[in-house]
């Protein structure tokens, strides 16, 4: 297994891969969001902070990551259903949260649906807790 940058031209394998697999986001919204128009800008604003795990040329696992200055938020952490319970997740993890702690930054959150408790189980096991201080949000402004 390799990991490098995720870079703009992983991203036809990525969007493969985020549609393929099961607890993933899939909605219009997401296919939105995904488009390689927006995760282009996604990749400037943040440099050097998402990853990509590949098997003999194949995309395993990728995950997003990035920052506003204060908080690193972990987005679309995937690993191909193939190749669950490898490591694979857990490595990519550590290196956008290397990436995240070269910059600064103390705190990271991870992006997970709700109705994804596979996902749910595989943060906790990496050390990442409930927040039940306060919920998040969202407006949708497009």
């Amino acid at each position: 297994m390799i990991i490098k940058e995720f870079t703009i031209a992983d991203h036809d394998s990525a969007a493969e891969l985020w549609h393929s697999v099961k607890g993933v986001c899939n909605c219009d919204k997401c296919t939105f969001l995904d488009s390689k128009e927006n995760i282009a800008k996604f990749l400037t604003r943040n440099p050097g902070m998402s990853f990509a795990a590949f098997d003999g040329g194949l995309m395993t696992g990728v995950v997003l990551c990035g920052h506003d200055g204060r908080t690193g938020i972990i987005y679309r952490l995937t690993v191909a259903e193939s190749h669950h319970r490898k490591g694979i997740g857990g490595k990519l993890v550590e290196k956008a949260v290397e990436a995240l702690k070269k910059e600064g930054i103390i705190n990271v959150k991870a992006f997970v649906l709700n109705d994804n408790p596979s996902g749910h189980a595989f943060w906790e096991q990496v050390g990442f807790k409930e927040n039940t201080v306060a919920m998040t949000r969202y407006k949708e402004i497009r």
